[in-house]
């Protein structure tokens, strides 16, 4: 059972061979490096031949078959129905030696560990949401068209320039739209095979909110210390950071500890609310 574990994986790897840098893929596009990999798909930085432009090569993962293929038809169906400056723009869709490619606007940036770890930001309270105000207009404008994200994890916000961007929508669906078929996960035993699955995020705003939730904790957290304590009792991050009652509020309602909120819309009309009552010095803070 080892080995054919062993020969399954080392044939998915080859499969999933990254494109070398300096190949061409399409007749097109140049590739510099690949950006980055997950489940279903591989990113390069591609120069496009015809236009000289740098722009995001996404391929579907060879491997992960017809599953792969249907979720980057589905990111390119959603990326050419949206329009907002700050999410990736689509510009083209092709099919080279029975591969899968999406290509896009190249967006880059830091992101908040980056910003946090290496760069040793800490956000106050304040400054958490002037940030976080800056994403949910990304996010309720792209709900106002009819799409959820699935994805709001700190790798897909980027900040450049002081504005925010949003990337990466291959896990995005339109509202009410249920999953893909996935075949369940096979887990082998010495003496038999499971099958197991993680039950996909339902296509409405609230996942987008619940995700912003945690986005704004990792945010908040930066400004926390360790107390020097002889007691090791593990706390709530509501005992653990001092925040404001509205904003522990706010935190409770997005992540369901209290009543969800009912939208986007009406989550930012709360947090605009509270951001305004710390005065018009707000807006020089910068992100």
């Amino acid at each position: 059972m080892r080995l054919f574990s062993y020969a399954a994986s080392f044939i998915a790897a080859w499969r999933d061979y990254p494109a070398e840098a300096d190949s061409v893929l399409g007749d097109r596009y140049t590739v510099k490096r690949m950006l980055g990999e997950g489940s279903y798909g591989m990113i390069y930085l591609c120069e496009d031949r015809d236009s000289k432009e740098i722009v995001a090569v996404k391929q579907a993962r060879p491997s992960k078959g017809h599953l792969a293929k249907t979720l980057l038809h589905r990111e390119a169906a959603v990326l050419k129905s949206l329009e907002h400056p700050h999410i990736p723009e689509y510009k083209d869709f092709f099919t080279d030696k029975n591969k899968d490619f999406l290509v896009m606007s190249f967006i880059e940036g830091d992101t908040l560990e980056d910003l946090i770890f290496d760069q040793g930001r800490r956000y106050t309270e304040q400054e958490c949401l002037k940030i976080t105000l800056q994403l949910l207009e990304i996010v309720t404008c792209i709900h106002q068209q009819g799409v959820i994200h699935l994805d709001l994890r700190i790798p897909n916000v980027l900040f450049m320039n002081g504005e925010l961007r949003l990337i990466d929508f291959g896990l995005a669906r339109r509202v009410g739209e249920p999953p893909p078929l996935q075949k369940p996960k096979r887990i082998w035993t010495r003496t038999s095979r499971l099958d197991s699955s993680i039950p996909a995020k339902r296509a409405e705003e609230n996942s987008d909110l619940a995700d912003i939730g945690h986005f704004m904790l990792f945010m908040l957290y930066s400004a926390y210390e360790v107390e020097n304590s002889p007691d090791q009792t593990e706390r709530s991050w509501q005992e653990e950071l001092n925040l404001s009652a509205e904003l522990k509020l706010i935190l409770e309602r997005l992540l369901g500890i209290r009543e969800f909120y009912q939208g986007s819309s009406h989550f930012m009309n709360e947090l605009r609310e509270l951001y305004s009552s710390y005065g018009p010095a707000m807006s020089d803070m910068p992100v």
